[in-house]
């Protein structure tokens, strides 16, 4: 319940950051979300970690995820992503994907992230292996989270996953 709570804060927090420059991205002031001029600039985002919320929520899993990572997003659809962070069963996890999101509702990206990872037990001895999850992202000038769900599957439990990051540039 605590790992809930934090998650809602935090969103809330970013969503009322975030909704000011929602509200005056007609205006000509300085718009808080990208503007379609950003379009063909090249973005770097440090991720930051998260928190996930396991749909078996009675197996002990870790759901403060906190780690640290890049994304490199070289256009509105693209973006490639590395990085590391403390998994749900108490692992370093290190990662690689591409970020692919040829659709946008209002401020919301969506599409999926492809890549490779590591550091989960029950999944390759821990070893590297393929994972794709599907994700939806929201970006303001400064701050962003990308939100994705891990099915449930084989061996793994499924979860809904939000990840912060802050724009370098």
């Amino acid at each position: 319940m605590k790992t809930l709570y934090c998650i809602c804060s935090l969103a809330s927090a970013l969503a009322m950051g975030l909704a000011p420059g929602w509200a005056g991205a007609a205006s000509t002031d300085a718009p808080q979300v990208a503007s379609p001029g950003d379009a063909g600039k090249s973005q770097i985002w440090v991720n930051l970690g998260g928190f996930s919320r396991h749909f078996a929520s009675n197996k002990g899993y870790n759901e403060n995820n906190l780690g640290l990572g890049l994304e490199y997003r070289t256009s509105p659809e693209i973006a490639y992503m590395a990085g590391a962070y403390y998994n749900s069963v108490r692992k370093t996890t290190s990662y690689a994907a591409v970020n692919w999101q040829p659709w946008q509702l209002g401020p919301v990206k969506l599409g999926a992230a492809l890549g490779v990872m590591n550091g989960y037990p029950s999944l390759a001895d821990g070893g590297s292996f393929f994972a794709a999850l599907p994700l939806a992202t929201v970006e303001g000038r400064h701050f962003g989270i990308n939100v994705g769900v891990v099915p449930s599957m084989g061996k793994v439990d499924g979860a809904l996953i939000i990840q912060f990051k802050l724009r370098l540039n």
